[in-house]
């Protein structure tokens, strides 16, 4: 079956979060999920907050408008939905400072009960018959504005997730499983941000870098080092800069100029545009 065609309420302004949060207040348990940008920006952020209850979804944007309230009623102790809770979390630990005190994590359940296929697409299918789209999986969500087909998207996201909740929770009950889950869903409740850190010697763990010669172990750390730095300078993530093979046939190659660093499949003229200078030093060890 397909799923349904959702216009989810689009949050983006300081009228319309206090009318959610208003709504929200009377909630005993919320469906709540994120977005990020993690595959288009150096540092990524939540760029999409998605909130589903019984007839209601809503999309908050928090790149739009101060999320005032919302906070309160996200962390004040009522149950929170999620499916793979764990990264949600240090997320908006990380930007918001929120904790989700009493949560239930979709994901975790349905491993616990043994099911087979954890994903929130197979899990919706298996239990409603309902297939999801993965179309917008990495989105640049930090773009605007919205697409209706992003919107609708994401909304699906939480959609389904108490109704999962109710029949996962049916299962773990008849297992007598409820209390080892809960205590599960605490230690990712207490989950931290992960800090980014640079780890200038990274470049070790490439794949084939081992397999390197001494002088072209040196170009792929003065490459992988530039290419942080310019990953930092034009907000992007590094991958996108250069890809790690690209790196290690550079590193062996050794190009000399423009048009044999363009010879190597993978390095298109945007890399040459970005990078191709900071690449040339490196292979000529003047880079730092």
């Amino acid at each position: 079956m397909t799923p349904p065609v959702l216009k989810p309420t689009l949050v983006g302004d300081p009228p319309a979060l206090a009318a959610l949060v208003e709504r929200l207040d009377g909630e005993r348990l919320l469906a709540l999920d994120t977005e990020s940008n993690s595959f288009h920006a150096y540092k990524e952020r939540v760029c999409v907050i998605q909130l589903s209850v019984p007839g209601a979804d809503w999309i908050v944007d928090p790149l739009a408008t101060d999320l005032g309230g919302l906070g309160r009623v996200l962390c004040d102790g009522r149950e929170t939905v999620l499916h793979g809770a764990d990264y949600d979390v240090r997320c908006l630990k990380r930007d918001f400072g929120w904790s989700l005190p009493n949560l239930f994590d979709t994901m975790v359940a349905a491993r616990r009960l043994g099911v087979v296929g954890l994903g929130l697409s197979a899990l919706v299918e298996a239990r409603f018959g309902v297939r999801l789209s993965k179309a917008h999986q990495r989105s640049d969500w930090g773009r605007r504005p919205l697409t209706a087909d992003q919107l609708a998207y994401a909304a699906l996201d939480t959609h389904f997730l108490l109704r999962l909740r109710e029949s996962l929770l049916a299962d773990l009950e008849v297992k007598g499983m409820v209390p080892a889950a809960r205590e599960e869903f605490a230690r990712i409740a207490g989950a931290r941000p992960h800090e980014r850190v640079f780890d200038p010697e990274g470049w070790r763990r490439l794949k084939g870098a081992r397999e390197l010669g001494s002088e072209e172990r040196a170009i792929l750390r003065a490459l992988w080092i530039a290419r942080e730095q310019r990953a930092e300078a034009l907000g992007r993530p590094p991958f996108k800069v250069l890809g790690e093979h690209q790196m290690i046939e550079i590193a062996k190659r050794k190009p000399d100029g423009t048009e044999a660093l363009a010879r190597i499949t993978g390095v298109t003229p945007a890399v040459i545009r970005n990078f191709g200078e900071d690449a040339l030093r490196a292979v000529r060890g003047d880079a730092a």
